[in-house]
Order: C-alpha cells, then sequence, then structure tokens
C-alpha cells in the first residue's frame, strides 16, 4: 500500500494512541458516524527495500474478516487513523494502478492500536525510533462492507457536481482522507450504473456483494 512521510507533531503518550493536535474535520451523523477514504494498491509492485510483492486490493480484503490498516507513515494521515471510530465507514480507494479510483466501502471494525510493522526491521515500515513503550504509529483495523457498482475513477470525481471541495481533490498524495457526509452521500448516487467488471474494478469481483443502501444504514 503507498505510503506517505511528514513531520512529526506533538509529544506521543506511552499508553494509548496520542491525541490529534486538532479536532476531526467533519462531525459524525446521525448515526454517530464519520467518512473516510483509505488508498491501496491492488496491482503487485516489487517493494524496492525488501523485494517483496507489495499489493492489497479490495477483493484481498473480502478474504479476511478484518485487517490492520497498516504502513502508514505521515503524520496527518496518522492523526486520521486515530481518529477513526468503530463502525465508521471508508472509501475504498484503488490507487497506483492504471486508473485510480474509488471501488467499494469498508468499516472499521477496530480502533487504533500500535502498527505492529514499526517494530519489524524486516518490514519497509520499520522505524527505528518506535519502541512498545512509546509507539509511534497506529493503525485501526477495517472490514470489507461491498463494492461499489462502478469504480468512481479520479478524472470523473475531479469533474463531478458537487465535489469540488472534497478532501481527496485538495489533498491527492494523502494515503487517508477525511470526507464529508455530502460528499459520501454524493458518491453513491454517482456510483449507480451498471456493474463494473473485473478490469475496472482492478481485481476479482464474482462472488463479492454489491453497493446497496441498507449494509449502511
Amino acid at each position: 500500500m503507498k505510503r506517505d512521510s511528514k513531520r512529526q507533531p506533538k509529544k506521543e503518550a506511552g499508553h494509548g494512541p496520542p491525541v490529534p493536535g486538532k479536532p476531526p474535520v467533519f462531525a459524525p451523523d446521525t448515526h454517530g458516524r464519520r467518512y473516510w477514504l483509505v488508498k491501496s494498491e491492488p496491482m503487485p509492485r516489487v517493494d524496492a527495500k525488501t523485494g517483496k510483492t507489495v499489493k492489497f486490493s479490495i477483493a484481498d480484503l473480502a478474504d479476511v474478516e478484518r485487517e490492520p490498516w497498516d504502513g502508514v507513515r505521515n503524520w496527518e494521515a496518522r492523526n486520521y487513523l486515530i481518529q477513526m471510530a468503530k463502525d465508521d465507514i471508508c472509501l475504498f480507494y484503488h490507487s497506483n494502478c492504471k486508473n485510480p479510483g474509488i471501488v467499494g466501502l469498508c468499516r472499521v471494525a477496530e480502533t487504533a492500536k500500535p502498527d505492529e510493522s514499526q517494530f519489524d526491521p524486516k518490514s519497509p515500515y520499520y522505524d527505528a525510533k518506535a519502541t512498545r513503550d512509546q509507539p509511534r504509529w497506529w493503525c485501526p483495523a477495517v472490514a470489507f462492507v461491498c463494492l461499489l457498482n462502478r469504480k468512481l475513477s479520479l478524472p470523473e470525481l475531479r469533474t463531478a457536481k458537487g465535489l469540488e471541495d472534497m478532501y481527496l481533490l485538495k489533498r491527492g498524495r494523502l494515503s487517508v482522507t477525511p470526507v464529508s457526509e455530502k460528499h459520501f452521500w454524493r458518491l453513491m448516487e454517482l456510483q449507480q450504473g451498471d456493474a463494473g467488471d473485473d478490469a475496472d474494478m482492478d481485481c476479482e469481483t464474482q462472488g463479492l456483494r454489491r453497493y446497496e443502501k441498507k449494509l449502511i444504514i
């Protein structure tokens, strides 16, 4: 999964995740949930540091009960991960592929815990400054909800009405961004249409449930 790096914010706490210096960008909806966007790479790529093949599509997420959203190495993105609450909804975005875009939804299954990859010297996300007493990186776990009916590509998002100030379009290099409730439901309107096939969605889609509003209400 593509990750970022940036300057460290405030001092870390020894127990539990640190409190981000700024409150969440958007208020929760009437169900107490916030909305987010997370990026991952669906196509195989050889990591330059480890020589291992890296990829994680929404189909890979559907194959597991839940997945820790590890490897994020950008302080702003990390703070968004810390702010995620159980049952928040995330848009799943395929990045670093021929046609990047939003392909599905996942749900926060567990709030942030220390990212284990920071302690592993063999991991491309190892951080020598991190300790068990003072972790620097935190990650929630997410679980598959559904595929969208079709991919919402980045070019489409850039031109669609009602999305002009979407965080993804303003902070495009971040791998995690907040999403307003208004933007989320506008995206659910836009994804309606004929079901995208494997090539369109960048992964095998057979047997994966598609979006229905009742899945998240």
